[in-house]
């Protein structure tokens, strides 16, 4: 009878110990979980399909490297950059807060307010248009010029 006793015993303890981890298991996914919804909810934002986008215009003579905040694919080949926009060459930059960028043809166009600066010269405009790879810049809308 002692014995059986001992090996309910056993049996009884083995069980608790089981319990006690399957508990503990449980809170700690659980716990991940909800932060991990938390890190997500906070991070991204639901309406943006990228976060800080990066491209390239590959031109004969010069690499154009455009940047943006955020952006959205209204197609497979054209995305809506939007927030601290800009293009950078070895010879210019430009800065806009909304741009369509063509992925696919290497061109962009913008209706917003516009800031061009390269060496000695600032222009700022209503908008632009990039085309033949960077190698044509359309300035729209009323437009100043500064020579420096």
């Amino acid at each position: 009878m002692n014995r059986f006793l001992t090996i309910n015993k056993n049996i009884l303890l083995l069980s608790l110990l089981i319990l006690v981890i399957l508990f503990f298991s449980f809170l700690l996914i659980n716990n991940y979980k909800i932060t991990e919804t938390q890190i997500i909810d906070t991070n991204f934002s639901t309406n943006v399909d990228i976060i800080n986008p990066k491209f390239t215009i590959n031109n004969n003579n010069k690499k154009i490297y455009v940047r943006a905040a955020k952006g959205n694919f209204i197609n497979e080949d054209l995305v809506l950059l939007e927030e601290e926009v800009y293009f950078e060459s070895s010879d210019f930059k430009i800065y806009s807060d909304k741009v369509t960028f063509n992925r696919k043809n290497e061109t962009a166009n913008s209706n917003s307010k516009s800031k061009f600066e390269s060496e000695g010269t600032t222009i700022i405009s209503e908008g632009f248009e990039i085309t033949d790879k960077g190698d044509v810049i359309l300035f729209d809308g009323k437009t100043s010029l500064t020579l420096n």
